[in-house]
């Protein structure tokens, strides 16, 4: 399927600065407007739009919006189905017009692209991960997949099956097929580099050449889960550092990747694009951006780069707890040490009550590890990322209110 359409009637170009784009993005995507670029993404199917919803919103701070809708749709023999349609003003990185199951229309900002789940124009691995019958030929096993679950996904960019044959869990990475960062070359160099260095990381089952990379379970529980049952009891901060100290020197020669508060300013501008909070978000942006140049961050390092309770598993040993996996090393490469325990300890306090405890215990160690300041600093920077992605996520421990009254408390209250 593949499809065209030039321009969008009534929705002219604008000059404005990228947030304010993205503003005008945000407002027709998740606004009545959204009906003519959605009737023009399913028109390839000879079908009508009769109604539709938003389902989620994802908005990248300089890289566009993408938003993700129930659809119901009128056949022509009459009948009302449902489906689901995602439009995305992103850069859409080798997406070209003529890409199959995708639709290049104009609108206010550039280039949108619409397609229908599961047909990424940049993840040709998503259709066969969504599809158990076609995961019998990817994942190992003789039985059949008893049952998938999509458990994230960035549209194109990445997403994450989990998979159950022959009552083993399996988790199928989907990634951009093509060679640079978080294609799925880079994903398993680094991977490679890890297992040879003894991290505690997910062993690889298969890869394929359209961009699936299917790994085994790692042993353990998840931390998230062992935070809500007894606040991690017995992990301590110097077992996760002991954890980051292991990383093999070799990652410092991978690209290096801009830490959370180095995105300070995007991240403030993605909560004043949703029209929510605005000046306080400004306020947060500028501050973590201007006493980040003069904070001492520490030594150049090899970093996690997305340390949180959501990427560690743990297990039991005796009266405590002890990690025993890392996932999601997408992000390892050189950075500063302060950078991984701001995000994990960012991570906890957006955990709302349930990691208030272990949010202080590790806050307050991590003041001996890493500069006291600058750990305040980039935590606070953290917490506006976190901000950002709270905008349109209703269900959160932590509204974007909440999180950024905690990026406050750790700039001007100390």
């Amino acid at each position: 399927m593949t499809g065209t359409a030039s321009g969008l009637p009534g929705l002219p170009a604008t000059t404005s600065p990228r947030e304010s784009r993205e503003a005008d993005v945000l407002e027709l995507l998740t606004g009545p407007g959204a009906r003519e670029p959605l009737s023009l993404a399913v028109a390839t199917v000879q079908a009508e739009l009769a109604d539709h919803e938003v389902h989620s919103v994802q908005h990248r701070p300089g890289d566009g919006v993408t938003v993700g809708y129930r659809v119901w749709l009128r056949t022509a023999s009459g009948d009302l189905v449902e489906d689901y349609v995602l439009l995305s003003s992103t850069a859409g990185r080798d997406v070209p017009d003529d890409a199959a199951h995708v639709v290049s229309m104009q609108g206010p900002s550039g280039r949108l692209l619409g397609w229908r789940h599961p047909h990424d124009p940049a993840l040709p691995g998503l259709e066969v991960a969504c599809d158990p019958v076609a995961l019998e030929h990817v994942v190992p096993g003789s039985g059949v997949v008893t049952s998938i679950e999509l458990l994230g996904y960035r549209p194109l960019r990445r997403a994450v099956v989990r998979a159950v044959r022959d009552g083993r869990t399996a988790y199928v990475k989907v990634l951009r097929p093509a060679a640079g960062r978080g294609g799925a070359p880079d994903v398993l160099h680094r991977l490679a580099v890890l297992a040879e260095a003894g991290l505690p990381v997910p062993a690889v089952l298969a890869a394929q050449s359209d961009g699936l990379v299917v790994l085994e379970e790692v042993v353990g529980t998840p931390l998230v889960e062992a935070i809500g049952q007894d606040d991690a009891s017995g992990l301590e901060l110097d077992q996760l550092v002991a954890l980051l100290d292991a990383l093999p020197a070799s990652v410092l020669d991978l690209p290096r990747r801009p830490a959370w508060s180095d995105r300070a300013a995007d991240y403030a501008d993605a909560v004043a694009a949703a029209g929510i909070h605005a000046h306080r978000a400004l306020a947060v942006g500028r501050e973590v951006v201007a006493r980040s140049r003069t904070v001492d961050l520490g030594p150049v390092v090899a970093t996690h780069g997305d340390f949180h309770e959501g990427q560690l598993t743990v297990t039991r040993v005796g009266e405590g707890w002890r990690p025993s996996g890392l996932l999601d090393v997408d992000t390892v490469g050189p950075g500063h040490r302060v950078d991984d325990l701001a995000c994990l300890v960012a991570h906890a306090i957006a955990l709302g009550p349930a990691g208030e405890a272990v949010a202080r215990r590790w806050e307050q160690a991590a003041q001996v590890v890493v500069d006291r300041e600058a750990l305040a600093v980039r935590t606070a920077g953290a917490l506006l990322s976190l901000a950002a992605g709270a905008v349109h996520e209703a269900h959160l421990a932590m509204s974007t209110a909440d999180l950024l009254d905690a990026a406050e408390a750790r700039l001007w209250v100390r």
